[in-house]
């Protein structure tokens, strides 16, 4: 039988949408008790490590929201595929600040409902510290933190190698004849919000960039939200008219401005996450891809073997988790381009080139590491 949420709890609800599995529900004002009451779908038998019929899962989505065709978008596609491979029920909220994160992550486990509460995005990190040392029974996912938490599992890829190949792409594609490149020597990245991993994004894309082209300068631009397409959209024109060709956004929703920017300026965009190429395929050279539907999928999948356990868990483009993917654009891409990018993977692979990972460490590390073919 379900818990029920006491009418005090009840009101602390900040104005957030709380959804069941079977979709959004918009003017349902959230709680774990009126999502559960909108249910999934039951498995028979019993799942291996939560001990009843059903495992049951709490997803707290980023600020972004779902639709913002990136991160949020791929953590839901997660959830959804273990939903229909291993029988799950599972509720979820879209908050719509930072400061609703604390009080809905204490409302999921309050309940005592949920087999795993999955927190997703780095700005969750301090309210999951919060909840996880008031909740230590609690079993916590974090999508995209950077530090390892008493008794969370903290899910984290390589930035740096996610954004490396696009920075590589944009080092020489500037300086190359492709169609919407100037020759300024000039490229950009732009971030949601001034954070540990999105600023090691920057470092991959700016190491990339000055691997293959050592004078290349960098533009960098904070959004401050991963829900404002508008900002995005002027941060990018401001770049572009300063004379960069390509920008990587790494924005959420908000690098959907960036993609505007770059069909209005006739330059080029990199997207991020999941393949965005499709967005505008004339003006996306590729997305700095990172599987965070196989991320989400396997640690519920984890909960369900009984093979759960916190910590820090990394993985990278060794792991076959980010990459760079072209796939779904149309926009040509010279060949000795091409050869170099496949070169450069290679060596990746293979732990004959690691990108450094912070803004201290790229000065001296581009000294040391310039690309020969």
């Amino acid at each position: 039988m379900k818990k029920r949420i006491a009418a005090a709890a009840m009101a602390v609800i900040m104005a957030v949408s709380m959804t069941g599995c079977a979709g959004k529900t918009a003017d349902t004002k959230g709680s774990p008790e009126a999502a559960g009451a909108q249910g999934g779908t039951e498995a028979a038998g019993t799942q291996g490590g939560t001990g009843k019929e059903t495992a049951k899962i709490g997803v707290i989505f980023g600020t972004g929201g779902l639709g913002d065709k990136n991160f949020n978008d791929m953590a839901y596609a997660g959830i959804m595929k273990a939903q229909e491979d291993l029988g799950i029920e599972f509720d979820y909220v879209e908050p719509n600040a930072i400061s609703d994160f604390v009080p809905l992550g204490r409302q999921f486990s309050e309940t005592e409902e949920y087999d795993l509460l999955i927190a997703v995005g780095s700005d969750q990190q301090e309210a999951v510290k919060e909840i996880a040392e008031e909740f230590p029974d609690q079993r916590i996912a974090l999508v995209d933190g950077t530090e390892e938490i008493t008794g969370v599992s903290t899910l984290q890829t390589e930035w740096c190698e996610q954004t490396f190949l696009a920075g590589v792409i944009a080092g020489m594609g500037t300086k190359s004849s492709m169609d919407k490149a100037n020759a300024d020597n000039v490229i950009g990245v732009i971030i949601g919000a001034d954070q540990p991993n999105l600023r090691e994004g920057i470092v991959g894309f700016t190491a990339g960039a000055k691997y293959v082209n050592p004078d290349v300068e960098v533009l960098e631009g904070v959004v401050g939200a991963f829900n404002d397409p508008g900002k995005g959209k002027e941060i990018g024109l401001s770049m572009y008219n300063k004379g960069a060709d390509f920008i990587q956004c790494i924005a959420g929703a908000s690098g959907l401005g960036v993609f505007g920017a770059a069909k209005e300026a006739g330059r080029y965009a990199f997207g991020v996450g999941s393949n965005q190429n499709a967005e505008d395929p004339d003006y996306i050279v590729a997305s700095s891809v990172r599987s965070v539907e196989n991320m989400v999928y396997n640690e519920v999948k984890k909960v369900i073997d009984g093979t759960w356990e916190p910590g820090l868990h990394m993985s990278g483009i060794r792991e076959g988790v980010v990459g760079c993917d072209t796939e779904g654009s149309n926009v040509a891409i010279p060949e000795e381009i091409q050869a170099a990018l496949k070169d450069i993977r290679e060596k990746m692979v293979a732990g004959e080139l690691v990108p450094c990972k912070t803004a201290d460490e790229l000065n001296a590390w581009v000294a040391e590491n310039q690309y020969t073919k």
